[in-house]
Formats: C-alpha cells, structure tokens, sequence
C-alpha cells in the first residue's frame, strides 16, 4: 500500500487549518521521591543525531503533527514528546514535504519520522517501523443528516453521488461501484467538502484525520465521518491501514525506547484520549486489523521483529515502569 490517500493534500491543509486551540502537550508525572536517572539506570545513552536531541521529520499539518509557537503539537508529536521524555530526550522537530520526510530519516538527517503514514512491505525493508500507532483510512464523510451511524458499506453508495480529490488510490475502487450514480473528482478539499454540504455530493473519501480535526474546529460544518465496512471486492477503497512511525536502522536502540514506549502508551490507554482532544473520537481508529499483514514480513505472530533487522531489542521497561 502507498501511502495512501493522504499524500496530495499538503496545500489545501495547511490552507484550512489554522484555528487555534490545537491541545496542550501531556504532562509526565515523576515520583514525589524521584526516580534514578534513566540514562545511568539503563546503561549507555540512546545514540541520535544530536546527543540528547530526538529529531523528528514530520508534514508540519495538523492534527498529525505540527508547530506552534515553536511547541511540537498534534496526535504523534504529542505522543511522541511522552516517550522522548521517558528516554531523557529533548524533541527536536523540523517540517517538511513529502516524500522528504521518509528520506530525511533515510539519509540521517532525522531520527523518526511519523503523520499518519502507512506501514507496507516495502518500507520494512529499508526501515525500521514501529507497531501501528492507529489505524485509519476507511471512513466517509457525509452531512450529518444521514442515517449511517455505526458503519456504510459499498451497496449504501448505489444510487449515490461520490467524491474525492484527484489522485487518491481509492478512485479506482469508487468507479467500480455497481450502481453510483457519479464519481466527481476535486482539485482540493475545500472545495469537495463544500459540494457535501450544499447536498451536491452525497459522500466523499479524503483524510480522515484531517476531517475529524476540521469538524472539531468548526461544528457549523455539520459534517460527520462514519467507518466503511471491509468488502474484499473492493480493498483499496474499504481496507484500513496501520499507521506507523519509521527509524533508521542504525539506530536499533532508539527504536527499541521508542517502539516500547509506544506499547507502554497503548496498554496504559493513553493514546485514545490524545486521539480524540483532536478530534479522532472514532473508537474504531483503535481497532486492529482483521488479519496482520506484518505477520512473516517483520512481525512473528508474537509481534516480535523479524526480517532484515531483527535484533535483540534493548529493555526500556524502566522508562516506563
């Protein structure tokens, strides 16, 4: 899977986005004794770029991950400055385009990469990618008078009006639809979320992060999101994807911190309150895969790294005890 759906929205995000109000960054509670200091109780320190420093590349659009005043904010900056500062290391961000944030971490100019990108075969073979972060990808946006609630499947589309942006994978799915009534391609988003709220368009595919956060700024939209049932004649469309972080394979420590951390966060439940401060409130964004497509291709079915970068990972646990 590419990086799906995502990758042509860069311009009309940060055009739209510019409400205030993007949440505060979670606070780490230390012990009122105080605990040893985690770089001598570990051993040595986690080799980055830049010594104490976790640089991290990232789109610079929110909800996902951004700037503000010079403070990292969104969904994975958030999540990641929990676990920078478990490991005893300062966040460093820098924003930019894609595809150079995969090769800022590629050719060592970033430690992490991360915003909503997939996990694929390929990736895992160049990189180092953590567990999913989310998962995320198929939900349809509509006015908040229809019925769907729970779920949508491919039949509800059938006499229907379809829209998404011009060159999202999913296209090719929407015109095999049996029965849609039109399939009408955008330019940007702005101007597909305008034809679903005047009822020129019935249901439109774009980023559903990014649409979340956007209902959350502005109700008056009177938009929703609901999920899009699997149909396996239709996987592009209807499929979800892992959302992961990505380390240099190199740095085989800093990986190891950062994807325990990441663990730490998910069995503590951390992650689906940051989610939803920003308005990705669907419970399902939490809800595995049906089948793990890692399994035999970095993960064993214990979700232990295998592959090309398998390793004896290093124990962190005292980061995160």
């Amino acid at each position: 899977m590419s990086d799906s759906k995502f990758d042509t929205l860069g311009i009309s995000r940060r055009s739209v986005l510019k409400a205030a109000g993007y949440g505060s960054l979670a606070a780490v509670a230390g012990s009122a004794l105080g605990l040893m200091p985690f770089a001598f109780a570990a051993g040595q320190p986690i080799k980055t770029i830049r010594p104490g420093y976790l640089t991290a590349a990232c789109l610079g659009d929110m909800p996902l991950g951004a700037l503000r005043d010079g403070a990292p904010v969104g969904t994975d900056l958030e999540l990641l400055k929990i676990i920078a500062d478990r490991l005893e290391l300062k966040l460093d961000v820098l924003t930019m385009g894609f595809p150079a944030v995969i090769e800022a971490v590629r050719s060592g100019r970033a430690d992490w990469f991360g915003g909503n990108f997939a996990w694929n075969p390929m990736r895992s073979k160049i990189l180092l990618l953590t567990d999913a972060v989310f998962y995320t990808g198929a939900y349809v946006i509509m006015r908040d008078s229809e019925p769907f609630q729970s779920s949508i499947s491919v039949n509800d589309m059938k006499g229907r009006t379809v829209g998404s942006n011009t060159g999202y994978f999913t296209i090719p799915d929407m015109k095999k639809i049996e029965g849609v009534k039109e399939v009408k391609l955008y330019d940007n988003t702005d101007a597909c979320l305008r034809d679903v709220r005047a009822g020129r368009l019935d249901f439109a595919v774009l980023d559903a992060p990014t649409i979340d956060y956007m209902i959350l700024q502005d109700p008056s939209l009177k938009l929703k999101q609901v999920p899009m049932a699997y149909d396996e004649k239709f996987p592009s469309l209807t499929a979800k994807f892992e959302a992961i972080w990505g380390i240099h394979p190199q740095n085989q420590d800093l990986f190891d911190g950062v994807n325990q951390g990441l663990r730490w966060l998910r069995s503590t439940g951390q992650i689906g309150p940051i989610l939803a401060r920003y308005g990705i409130k669907n419970p399902d964004y939490l809800v595995p895969l049906p089948r793990d497509q890692r399994i035999g291709v970095d993960r064993d079915e214990q979700g232990n790294l295998i592959g090309p970068f398998k390793h004896a990972p290093r124990d962190f646990s005292q980061a995160f005890a």
